[in-house]
């Protein structure tokens, strides 16, 4: 695995997003649109639902801006890719590309709840790491479906239907992680917590370099 591949396909994916203007900025819009709609809608939002919405919100941009991953090129441009480089490469690319997508999502969705509703959090450190790996695994699953819905010649449909479900793990101890974080509970065994998010990505990182391969040659 050859780390100067990996590091170019994710210049050229992110040279795409900046050529390609509008797919970024309608997610963007997206994600402050929700908090703006939130904030004329209900006088005064509380820690709780601000915790659920933050991820409900991630979970659809973060749908919206992964989908096009393996669609915005034509296949002939990834039977090019197959003879420069190895499909381990490719899908390491995509995955470390949308995890840092996600995370700037995540961080305009934080900062507009912050200017239109509040902030409650109160451990920054334990929110950060909770919203790191969860990200992960979010990223993970949105990586591999959008790639089996790009084989398959359909992404929405594929990527609504499986990828929510793939989810729900990763996002239920996330929300967990980040109540903490708020100190909507006491949880003394939030470093579990943490550890289980870490060996989900794990498990669902390792099941995608194993499938990937398989499924790109098909």
């Amino acid at each position: 695995m050859n780390v100067s591949h990996i590091f170019t396909l994710i210049k050229k994916d992110f040279t795409i997003d900046v050529r390609q203007k509008y797919a970024v900025a309608g997610v963007l819009l997206f994600a402050v649109g929700s908090a703006f709609i939130i904030y004329r809608t209900f006088p005064q939002v509380n820690a709780q639902t601000w915790n659920v919405l933050l991820w409900i919100i991630t979970m659809y941009a973060g749908i919206n801006a992964v989908s096009k991953s393996f669609t915005q090129e034509a296949k002939q441009t990834y039977f090019y890719y197959y003879s420069l480089v190895s499909p381990e490469e490719v899908v390491l690319a995509k995955l470390i590309y949308n995890v840092f997508y996600i995370l700037a999502l995540v961080g305009v969705i934080v900062f507009a709840f912050t200017v239109f509703l509040t902030n409650p959090i109160k451990d920054y450190q334990l929110f950060l790491s909770g919203l790191v790996l969860g990200v992960l695994g979010m990223a993970t699953v949105l990586t591999f479906v959008s790639a089996v819905a790009g084989t398959n010649g359909e992404n929405a449909t594929l990527m609504s239907v499986l990828a929510l479900p793939l989810m729900l793990p990763s996002v239920m101890l996330m929300v967990k992680v980040t109540a903490v974080a708020m100190g909507l509970i006491t949880d003394t065994d939030v470093d579990t917590d943490l550890l289980m998010l870490a060996g989900v990505d794990l498990l669902l990182i390792s099941l995608v370099l194993i499938i990937f391969p398989t499924l790109w040659r098909s």
